[in-house]
């Protein structure tokens, strides 16, 4: 069973290698590739949920769910640090 799982992760890690060219290329520079990917997903991601999702909860008259589950704290009512 666990083989067939790692035969099915690899058969499609290979498959992206090939569609992406990324074969051609060497290690560091498929690594800097793979970097470049994530960060450009993850500021898509943060993007989509802080602007997209209040934005369309703005427009369709609903909050997000977090908001709705987590208590609201009134403004500067935080932790006081002095020192």
């Amino acid at each position: 069973m666990l083989n067939n799982i790692i035969n099915f992760a690899n058969y499609w890690w290979f498959r992206y290698l090939m569609v992406t060219e990324l074969y051609v290329v060497e290690k560091w520079e498929r690594v800097t590739i793979h970097v470049i990917f994530m960060i450009l997903f993850c500021v898509f991601w943060y993007f989509n949920y802080s602007v997209l999702l209040s934005l369309t909860g703005n427009i369709f008259g609903y909050s997000p769910i977090a908001d709705s589950l987590l208590p609201t704290l009134p403004h500067g009512a935080g932790i006081k640090v002095t020192s």
